[in-house]
């Protein structure tokens, strides 16, 4: 049975180059930072990044961790988008790990902030609430379809973080998505941002991996922290081997993704039951309504599993699309063939 998987980028598999690539690194004990090849992978990704330090960390979902537990103290709080990464799908570990509260805000469709509203939920006096001392900034927003957010609009959210004290955290899982979207350099996304993550082991296709990167002091702390959780994994060249590959080479060719995701979600609003917001697919994510009088969102992805086609059902009637490296136009269009003929039985 033909597969087509678009669940999400995770899936994709590393490169021939990156298998021959682990198979050649040159390793140490990450644990006493003696990895040549990590540690040239951090001070690439510090570069990229515009910042002072890098840390390679298993997962971006121990990236945000570790950047909130830098950034935040027990019984402090947060600001980040009502449907942001850290607060719908890290399994609750905010609340679970950091003693910090979330403040979840509203968002436009597009996924941007109220700037007013933002300004009025962030508490310095009130004894009453927990004392706000971060900005969580998702760029692309995974949720509101792989929406980017732009310099300009970075720059506000920083003002708005630089006027009451707070710091500026951009969960960048996708940010070089959301920068070759926008044909911008990855440094103008993260200029203001006083820390970030971002994923090798998304479009990047790099098998593991996630880098955090500041000040030297953010990075230093967020070593120990690392520790910690149980992040230090030891002779990580072989998997820093791949994430240099991706920061090389891997970068540019997202566009070939944001193409085939627009060409798929214009394909999509001519099937019945599809709705798409064709204005949020600005990237590599498709984030759509289905519904018929006779089959519901999960009954339709459950039914094009069985088919080899693989989407996400998140809640109600949406589900989620995503393009990646190992998707091709043909691809689509099988999976394009077997929505129609899916639909068209029920109809």
């Amino acid at each position: 049975m033909r597969i087509v998987d678009l669940r999400s980028d995770t899936v994709t598999k590393p490169t021939l180059k990156m298998r021959q690539a682990m198979k050649d690194a040159e390793v140490g004990d990450d644990g006493f930072s003696d990895d040549p090849t990590t540690n040239r992978l951090e001070t690439m990704a510090a570069d990229c990044a515009g910042k002072e330090a890098a840390l390679f960390v298993p997962s971006g979902t121990m990236g945000n961790l570790i950047a909130i537990m830098v950034h935040t103290k027990p019984g402090e709080g947060l600001i980040c988008d009502r449907f942001a990464h850290i607060n719908t799908m890290v399994a609750g570990n905010t609340a679970a790990l950091t003693g910090t509260t979330i403040s979840p805000l509203d968002v436009d469709e597009s996924g941007n902030f109220d700037l007013v509203e933002l300004e009025s939920h962030i508490n310095l006096d009130n004894i009453h609430f927990p004392r706000t001392s971060l900005i969580v900034l998702e760029n692309s927003n995974n949720l509101a379809g792989g929406t980017v957010v732009t310099p300009e609009e970075t720059s506000e959210i920083f003002r708005i973080a630089k006027k009451h004290h707070l710091r500026l955290h951009l969960d960048g899982a996708r940010v070089f998505n959301s920068a070759i979207a926008q044909g911008v350099d990855l440094i103008e996304l993260t200029r203001d941002c006083d820390s970030v993550m971002f994923c090798l082991s998304k479009g990047l296709a790099s098998p593991v991996g996630s880098i955090i990167a500041g000040t030297e002091a953010f990075i230093k702390e967020a070593r120990r922290i690392r520790k910690m959780l149980g992040g230090v994994m030891r002779q990580t060249g072989i998997l820093a081997a791949c994430g240099i590959i991706s920061l090389e080479e891997m970068v540019d060719r997202l566009a070939e993704d944001h193409d085939n995701a627009r060409y798929l979600a214009n394909a999509l609003e001519g099937i019945d039951g599809f709705s798409i917001k064709l204005k949020t697919v600005q990237t590599n994510i498709i984030c759509f309504k289905f519904e018929l009088p006779q089959l519901s969102c999960k009954e339709f992805v459950d039914n094009v599993a069985k088919k080899g086609i693989y989407l996400v059902h998140l809640f109600k009637n949406i589900g989620r699309m995503v393009t990646h490296k190992d998707l091709s136009k043909s691809d689509i269009d099988y999976a394009l063939k077997v929505f129609k003929d899916t639909v068209s039985k029920v109809e």
